[in-house]
């Protein structure tokens, strides 16, 4: 009897283990009272089987009251227990009042090559970025490094710069004297005196980033510059002076497409440019000087002026005198009645061409700038190119290795304004920028006048 009960209770275990692998199996058309039913009478039949077994031929039936385990009712209408949600939490972090960034180098890129003690113009391009507008209050300051005659602040703007908005700010420097690589970094400052900058933490720096070449003939030949606003219509003059302690060789200018500029010549220890606005709307106009430091030496000018009647065109020369050499290029017109269109070293001076095209007579002359100074020799540098028709085109003039750019000149062709005549920046080389209103393409020329002193 204990066996047959061993027997059952094993089979019992079985069944249980079968009724789960047809609960799992099962195809959806059987419910759970078929399954049920069909447990059942397996039961029975395996029953049936121990009971012949053990002599007992008579047909085992379970007992109703067997304590077989309930199967739940599912009638599918009871909806299924509701998925776990998960509901991030975020904090907002708060944009800092004050924060800058750096959107790129509008003038001075990294690495920019200059000649030793050259004036220059850094300019950035930041925007602001924080919840505060910037005001006239707030500051541009020197941070770090190799501050290159920076001022310690300045005004960052006489405005405002709202949230969003983006500046240009600038500053003026100059390179050191002796060749190198150098590198300031500037941040700005609010008006209640907090310092920040770019990055994350708003307190990086922007910087200049210089190379001081020292191929240029060893001459400390520094650019100083000026500008004034011109109005549409009017006429307007600015100067520019070399410090105490050097001389001027050579100046220049840069005036834009809508400014005509009709005298560009040495003043004094500086030099001096006149200009008229035609048309547009107000512009800039920019006066160079090309200071020789360092060695012992003294600079003079002088010129002849020549006459032209309308219609008429001439040339006039001026040479340099007294075992002096001409390091520097000026003229002077009458405005709005003469047309320049060359000006070049010849020999020890310079020579000018020019055309009356007004209705009265007019005059031009050539201002060359002559130096006195032991072992000084003068060479012309110059390059021949075109521009294109009725645009602003620019041609360089470098000179050789061993000398130092300190003025120049240029040729045009018919119907060409002239709009700039200057040093390029960092580079050992005379640009003129000049506007064609020609159909076709026109050619024109740099003349570059380089210096060297043994």
């Amino acid at each position: 009897m204990k066996n047959m009960m061993r027997r059952i209770t094993l089979s019992i275990l079985l069944l249980s283990s079968m009724a789960c692998i047809l609960t799992l199996n099962v195809t959806p058309t059987l419910s759970p009272q078929d399954i049920q039913t069909m447990s059942a009478q397996t039961l029975n039949a395996i029953l049936h089987q121990t009971q012949a077994a053990g002599g007992n031929t008579t047909p085992g039936i379970i007992p109703a009251n067997t304590d077989l385990p309930a199967v739940p009712t599912y009638t599918g209408t009871n909806p299924p227990p509701p998925a776990a949600t998960f509901t991030p939490t975020v904090t907002a972090t708060p944009v800092p009042c004050n924060w800058v960034q750096f959107i790129s180098d509008v003038t001075i890129a990294d690495n920019w090559e200059t000649s030793p003690a050259d004036h220059f113009t850094k300019t950035w391009r930041l925007k602001n970025i924080g919840s505060c507008t910037w005001t006239s209050g707030y500051s541009l300051v020197f941070d770090h490094g190799d501050q290159m005659s920076a001022p310690a602040s300045q005004q960052l703007t006489a405005g405002t710069v709202a949230p969003g908005a983006t500046i240009d700010v600038s500053v003026n420097l100059l390179s050191p004297a002796t060749p190198g690589t150098y590198q300031g970094y500037f941040k700005l400052r609010a008006s209640d005196a907090t310092i920040f900058g770019i990055g994350p933490a708003a307190d990086g720096a922007f910087w200049v980033k210089i190379v001081v070449a020292g191929g240029s003939g060893g001459l400390a030949v520094q650019q100083l510059e000026a500008s004034t606003a011109i109005a549409m219509g009017s006429t307007g003059h600015v100067s520019v002076n070399c410090p105490a302690g050097s001389v001027i060789v050579g100046g220049g200018f840069d005036g834009g497409n809508n400014i005509a500029t009709y005298r560009s010549e040495r003043s004094g220890n500086g030099w001096l440019v006149y200009a008229h606005r035609y048309m547009g709307a107000n512009g800039t106009l920019r006066a160079f000087a090309y200071c020789l430091s360092g060695v012992s030496a003294s600079s003079t000018s002088g010129y002849t002026e020549k006459t032209l009647a309308p219609g008429a065109s001439g040339e006039q020369s001026y040479g340099c005198t007294g075992g002096s050499k001409v390091t520097g290029g000026g003229f002077a017109f009458t405005d709005g009645v003469i047309w320049a269109y060359r000006l070049i070293m010849a020999g020890n001076g310079l020579l000018m061409n020019a055309q009356n095209q007004g209705a009265s007579n007019g005059t031009f002359r050539p201002h060359p700038v002559c130096l006195t100074a032991a072992g000084e020799t003068t060479v012309r540098g110059t390059n021949t190119g075109s521009i294109a028709a009725a645009s602003s085109g620019t041609l360089e003039a470098g000179c050789p290795d061993g000398t130092t750019v300190t003025g120049g000149g240029f040729t045009l062709a018919n119907h060409m304004t002239l709009t700039g005549l200057y040093k390029k920046p960092g580079e050992n080389k005379w640009m003129m920028r000049a506007l064609n209103q020609e159909g076709s393409s026109m050619p024109a020329a740099a003349d570059a006048i380089c210096l060297a002193i043994s």
